[in-house]
């Protein structure tokens, strides 16, 4: 858990080709109501993210664990690596661009749950009994 705010900021900002194209900074006057909104919805995005995560089985107590609160661009993200670098900066990125370019939040949601459906980790964890419901009707068949 290495990854800051302000990294997926960065990420986000040049995804949304909001870089600045002469200095590459990403924190400019541009990008300043962007950056004024980032804690927020990381906070929010931090909620989606965290029982994907590999810090999950790791946090303690309660029936409902969350991730810890990001304070500031320096705090680290209490998610592993792989999410927070990889699928998190497409959701940041989605939720920006909201009514702004609806085109492009769209793509970047469109992403954003793409990433999560294939490595968020939609399979159980453990093998399931599949119970028959069919009664012991085998093959479809039917007794009329």
């Amino acid at each position: 858990m290495s990854t800051t705010a302000q990294t997926v900021f960065d990420l986000a900002i040049a995804l949304m080709d909001e870089v600045d194209e002469t200095s590459g900074e990403t924190d400019t006057v541009d990008t300043q109501e962007y950056k004024n909104k980032t804690l927020l919805i990381l906070n929010t995005l931090r909620g989606e993210l965290f029982e994907f995560s590999d810090t999950y089985a790791a946090s303690a107590g309660g029936s409902r664990p969350v991730a810890g609160y990001i304070g500031d661009f320096t705090s680290n993200i209490d998610l592993d690596d792989f999410l927070a670098q990889t699928i998190m900066p497409y959701g940041l990125a989605a939720h920006l661009l909201l009514f702004e370019d609806d085109t492009k939040a769209a793509f970047f949601q469109a992403r954003y749950e793409e990433l999560l459906n294939k490595y968020g980790g939609d399979k159980p964890s453990e093998s399931e009994t599949i119970e028959n419901l069919y009664g012991g009707i085998e093959y479809g068949s039917n007794s009329y």
